[in-house]
């Protein structure tokens, strides 16, 4: 979730920053035979940027956010543990790298000109909620398992449904689950501390179908 919603956001900025460029240097623009600084409707194209941006940072937001209050309600679940130490700190790192980065396109794009203003309010805001979300939610982040599902909270928010799951396996540090019509989900296998292994295999067999799933390779955590 987190990286394809990185992907929409730079895909957005492209057009921002080639506006705001345009318009902060009063670039030539001869398809329109204008510039940067008189184009038309540039205030509402900025805008409409702006809030579709915003909108992904929502989106995501709220996902992660209710991830943390689905998994801290421990009686949900059957198997529930926290990250192991070596993933939360990864995490935490990049999402204050990633906070630092939205901070510092927010401030380029002011700087450039006041006309980017809606996007550098976007990028500012966001990029106060992400250092928000790893100080404060970093206790939060854990693995759970219930009877219709494993969700996996931490910057990502990774919900497995069993309905339709064929296979369980793990290959390059990470547990794949495959569906019927070749879909598959991952998640890395870091995210479940090693001594919590076991625990999590015995109690995902007694919550799927051994007749419909199967469980591979998992032999080493039953040990």
């Amino acid at each position: 979730m987190n990286r394809i919603t990185n992907s929409f956001i730079l895909v957005l900025f492209i057009p921002i920053m080639a506006l705001t460029i345009f318009v902060a240097f009063d670039l030539p623009l001869g398809i329109f035979k204008t510039t940067g600084s008189q184009l038309p409707y540039r205030q509402e194209l900025m805008l409409g940027l702006s809030i579709l941006v915003a909108i992904l940072f929502i989106n995501r937001s709220v996902k992660r956010w209710m991830g943390l209050y689905t998994v801290a309600q421990k009686s949900r679940f059957v198997f529930r543990s926290a990250l192991s130490s070596e993933r939360k700190k990864r995490v935490v790192v990049y999402g204050i790298l990633e906070s630092f980065v939205y901070g510092f396109l927010s401030y380029s794009l002011w700087t450039l000109t006041p006309e980017a203003l809606p996007s550098a309010l976007v990028f500012l805001f966001f990029s106060i909620e992400g250092f928000v979300f790893v100080s404060l939610g970093s206790k939060y982040f854990a693995t759970g398992l219930s009877s219709k599902a494993i969700i996996v909270a931490d910057r990502e928010v990774v919900v497995v449904y069993y309905n339709g799951l064929r296979k369980v396996s793990i290959g390059q540090q990470t547990l794949y689950f495959d569906y019927i019509q070749s879909l598959q989900l991952s998640f890395p296998i870091d995210v479940i501390p090693s001594d919590q292994r076991q625990a999590f295999v015995a109690n995902l067999e007694t919550v799927v179908d051994d007749k419909k799933v199967l469980i591979h390779n998992l032999g080493s955590w039953k040990k």
